[in-house]
């Protein structure tokens, strides 16, 4: 591994899989390169399932699932134990405190036979399977009244979800059909309370409604100055926020009406830019709050930070915070535009990828939303 995952210079990094139910660490001097995915590029998209691809020395044959020989950690009574479904998880160790950056299944491995042998492993989190299974259907349509967070919960019971879960949504929804994907349902738990369901980075199912989005910490600032307690970044990438604005949204519902609110100055002022939201919230006041609140918190033009990037390299005592890092939390972005303009943005994390060369270095790409102020009870 390379000098700056040493514990002084950078974190140490481990990859375990879990073989005959104990964690098995992968030889540090096999690792060459880590790319792990999670979240979304913006607030307007779906989370696509969270991923990690590992990419490994295999020399030694033993990352070869067909590999069945001695000396193997991953052999078992002569049966290879890496086939799709093996549970892994990365961990990150900084000052005596280890903190798991990403927990998933293996979905494929793909060999080199070549005379540099490596092994490509790609993991996905638990989205991956939620977005492969049906729920039960249901004629006539069924459990109209139940909350979001129950729902999401009915959904996790028939994935046989065995690991942790963080579910909280208090939004009555109407009946279903539970025609569609479990995720494809988890989503339009989502809608309806403006929240959002992500496998956390230590493999918990946690839905949380909008609320959430006000409580969470600043995790991290980064900045063009290199000032006190702020991570520097060498790339910003921002799309003005007048290609963002939304000032009119509907709520769309099975059995419901539509409902409809337009924020009036904000039509005036950048035309009308309106939303459809598939929402089968039970309620009407439900479902008008919901339909204010889109229709609010974009009304003025944000600027949005696409991408800001940085290298992970030296952070010092910003490494527990930026190791704890977690979708949803709150992000200030400062700059110093080549013109003399200030800007101070305060984003809410969507997504994030880190790519890991054990070699030469360790960079992060963090994608974000405008953190409006405007904020409703749903």
């Amino acid at each position: 591994m390379a000098a700056f995952l040493d514990g002084t210079n950078g974190p140490t990094l481990t990859v375990q899989f879990l073989i005959n139910g104990s964690w098995v660490s992968v030889s540090t001097t096999d690792l060459r390169q880590m790319q792990i995915h999670r979240g979304r590029a913006r607030a307007d998209q779906k989370n696509d399932p969270g991923s990690t691809t590992i990419v490994l020395d295999n020399h030694s044959g033993f990352y070869d699932p067909e590999y069945t020989g001695s000396g193997s950690p991953y052999v078992v009574s002569g049966v290879n134990q890496l086939q799709a479904g093996l549970q892994m998880q990365v961990l990150a160790t900084w000052s005596g405190t280890s903190y798991k950056l990403f927990v998933g299944y293996l979905e494929t491995t793909t060999v080199d036979q070549g005379f540099d042998p490596t092994a490509t492993m790609i993991f996905t989190d638990g989205i991956a399977l939620l977005s492969k299974m049906y729920a039960l259907a249901q004629s006539p349509a069924a459990y109209s009244g139940e909350t979001t967070s129950t729902r999401v919960g009915r959904m996790l019971d028939y994935a046989n979800w065995t690991g942790s879960r963080n579910l909280s949504g208090s939004v009555q929804m109407e009946a279903t059909t539970q025609s569609g994907t479990l995720q494809t349902l988890i989503e339009q738990c989502v809608a309806c309370e403006a929240g959002r369901f992500y496998i956390s980075r230590d493999g918990v199912a946690t839905f949380l409604p909008l609320s959430d989005k006000f409580n969470r910490v600043t995790r991290l600032m980064l900045s063009d100055s290199r000032a006190t307690n702020t991570i520097e970044y060498d790339h910003l990438e921002t799309t003005p926020g007048t290609y963002q604005v939304i000032n009119e949204a509907l709520i769309q519902r099975d059995s419901g009406t539509q409902r409809r609110y337009r924020h009036l100055p904000s039509t005036s002022a950048f035309g009308l830019k309106s939303i459809t939201v598939n929402a089968p919230i039970l309620n009407d006041s439900d479902a008008d709050n919901l339909a204010k609140y889109l229709a609010y918190k974009d009304h003025n033009p944000q600027p949005l930070v696409q991408s800001v990037q940085f290298s992970a390299h030296a952070l010092g005592t910003l490494y527990p915070d930026f190791l704890a890092l977690e979708i949803g939390d709150q992000i200030t972005v400062e700059r110093t535009t080549v013109d003399g303009r200030t800007l101070e943005l305060y984003t809410v994390l969507e997504g994030y990828q880190h790519d890991i060369d054990f070699d030469n270095g360790w960079r992060t790409n963090l994608m974000t939303s405008p953190m409006n102020p405007y904020s409703i009870t749903i």
